[in-house]
């Protein structure tokens, strides 16, 4: 009855206009035209270094015998270590997460001089996630607070570079789905234990509700995170995937189990009571589910008609506060965004370094009305801050090389489960973006860990069929 009628015809018609007008105009083929193959990039002078490192490493690996003392190790099991630090960065400390990534590292490094033909995988994403390393760690040393920015400097360029562990990792579609598996099974126990704090709130602190304007607001859940936006932030990561695993599983009780997940997970992002990151997943779903069939453009419509008669009124007054200067919050990051924006006048260049201890040192020269703050709550500026036009360039071009990637498999792939994981993963970083806009979604260390680890995986879906069953 949909597909017949008449406002589903127009919307459709109006739906494969836009996307042969963006096929056939310049920008569409550009954005939708294949990189640099691998042939270019190993002829490049980095390719050439590494190619050397490499080879001396291995004659010096090889003469002291360490590749028959590693032979069967566990140390270079890549696989292990990249899912270990991928499952416990929402539960674990930061310094647990670092440790994994380490050892993440190391197990590479192992596996690759115990095989000598076996190669990096290579994307064209690859090159601009280590331009992007190579700024902030450059940043590090330019800072107006070296020894202040050697920690958050180091962490980052840590967490960036693990994108290069996990798509060298995952080498079979077991691997990929398990990997999803055990992570939204982190996700289910994050979830339970903020319906726990939200059950007993008289245990936890919160400090988070203005409940000036909202009263009827009493908590809102952090779970393991230690932040009400930040555990949202987490959940526009996996709901998505979550989702994506429940389509394409084959058994029912595997259908069952990432239906209540994702059910779960949804409940107890409502009472993070984050109105980003409400946004976020309305983006996402909206991304999502427009990908996935074009009826859903006109039952989404009407979704978005019908939320204001089924979303209960805490939610509804959190939505309506949005942009309402007198909400403390809303106040309060317009401010960080004027102070941030005229200290980025003197800095714009080179940034002012990562880290707290070096946005302290320099913003509350800058700041409106008194108000200090830990960083300017907009991912965007605050990689400006931190690394200057440079960071914000290269971060922006791996944004655009990220989502040319997903897009173009999704143009030109037949593989229904690779086309659900594909728009999955570009659905995650929708989302989390726009949260971004309203907030620095990389303070928290583990959400920048995952949020560079969903790049990896979101690329590895790109090759979801080339990938061995076993």
């Amino acid at each position: 009855m949909i597909e017949n009628s008449l406002v589903y015809g127009f919307l459709s018609r109006i739906g494969i206009w836009c996307l042969n007008l963006m096929k056939n105009s310049a920008l569409g083929r550009f954005f939708l035209s294949p990189n640099e193959n691998v042939a270019e990039t190993r002829g490049s002078v980095f390719y050439k270094l590494y190619y050397f490192l490499r080879k001396l490493c291995e004659k010096v690996f090889f003469a002291l015998r360490l590749n028959i003392l590693f032979a069967n190790s566990v140390f270079k099991m890549v696989f292990l270590w990249t899912a270990a630090a991928a499952v416990i960065a929402p539960i674990a400390p930061t310094m647990a997460v670092i440790a994994l990534a380490v050892a993440g590292f190391g197990s590479l490094f192992l596996y690759l001089m115990c095989n000598p033909k076996e190669e990096l995988r290579y994307f064209p994403l690859n090159k601009y996630i280590y331009a992007f390393a190579g700024v902030y760690l450059i940043a590090i040393f330019i800072s107006t607070d070296v020894k202040g920015s050697l920690y958050g400097g180091m962490v980052t360029v840590l967490f960036i570079m693990f994108y290069m562990v996990v798509i060298n990792a995952v080498k079979t579609k077991k691997q990929f789905r398990g990997l999803l598996f055990f992570m939204v099974c982190a996700g289910v126990l994050v979830s339970l234990y903020g319906f726990y704090q939200y059950m007993n709130q008289g245990k936890f602190g919160g400090v988070w509700v203005d409940t000036d304007m909202f009263g009827s607001i009493s908590f809102r859940v952090y779970s393991t995170l230690g932040n009400p936006n930040v555990l949202g932030e987490y959940f526009l990561l996996i709901i998505p995937t979550t989702v994506a695993c429940f389509i394409v599983s084959k058994k029912y009780i595997f259908k069952a189990f990432y239906f209540c997940a994702a059910a779960v997970m949804m409940l107890c992002l409502f009472i993070t009571y984050s109105r980003g990151c409400y946004i976020g997943m309305i983006m996402a779903a909206g991304v999502f589910l427009v990908l996935l069939d074009r009826r859903f453009i006109i039952l989404g419509i009407f979704g978005l008609m019908l939320l204001p008669f089924i979303l209960p009124d805490t939610i509804i007054n959190r939505f309506m506060s949005i942009g309402n200067m007198n909400d403390s919050s809303t106040s309060y990051r317009v401010y960080i965004y004027l102070g941030t924006i005229s200290m980025l006048k003197d800095y714009w260049l080179s940034g002012i370094g990562p880290g707290q201890s070096a946005f302290n040192k320099v913003y509350p020269y800058y700041g409106y009305n008194g108000i200090g703050a830990p960083h300017s709550h907009n991912t965007f500026l605050q990689v400006t801050c931190d690394a200057g036009i440079a960071g914000i360039v290269v971060f922006i071009a791996c944004i655009y090389q990220f989502y040319k990637l997903l897009f173009r498999k999704f143009m030109d792939t037949k593989n229904k489960t690779e086309k659900i994981f594909v728009i999955a993963f570009m659905s995650s970083l929708s989302g989390f973006f726009v949260q971004s806009m309203t907030d620095y979604t990389f303070y928290n260390y583990r959400v920048m860990a995952l949020f560079w680890i969903y790049v990896g995986l979101g690329a590895l879906s790109t090759i979801y069929s080339e990938l061995k069953e076993e």
